[in-house]
């Protein structure tokens, strides 16, 4: 068994380590009018990242809602006290996960044609 387990360790040390990232370098524009453009960029980032933390919470409500409901359905079904005790009143995980990505990547095409540069390093 510790075989096991030291096999599955390595492998997903391996698979972590495997991963490439990204950091973003942000130089801003040199006049008064890029740099201007760049905090209108800015606030329409917050308002998507705004977003982007009401839809995740959504999601989570409603998947929390499912769960409710899928174990008010186990427990109607169940013929037995020992029915009901194998109903799980948390069948899925619901996370409460913003998705960014979409925010951040506007903001940097935003910066650039403010007159900003956005430089890309590949962390591997």
């Amino acid at each position: 068994m510790n075989l096991k387990l030291l096999i599955l360790t390595v492998a997903a040390v391996i698979g972590l380590s495997s991963c490439t990232t990204y950091r973003y370098e942000y130089i801003a524009p040199v006049t008064e009018t890029g740099r201007t453009c760049v905090m209108q960029c800015l606030n329409t980032k917050n308002v998507c990242y705004n977003a982007m933390q009401g839809q995740a919470q959504s999601n989570a409500n409603m998947c929390q809602q499912n769960n409710h409901y899928s174990y008010q359905a186990c427990v109607n079904r169940a013929q037995s006290h020992d029915d009901v005790k194998k109903c799980n009143p948390n069948p899925q995980y619901c996370p409460v996960n913003p998705n960014y990505w979409q925010c951040d990547e506007s903001y940097r095409q935003c910066f650039a044609a403010c007159g900003g540069t956005v430089n890309v390093y590949k962390n591997e």
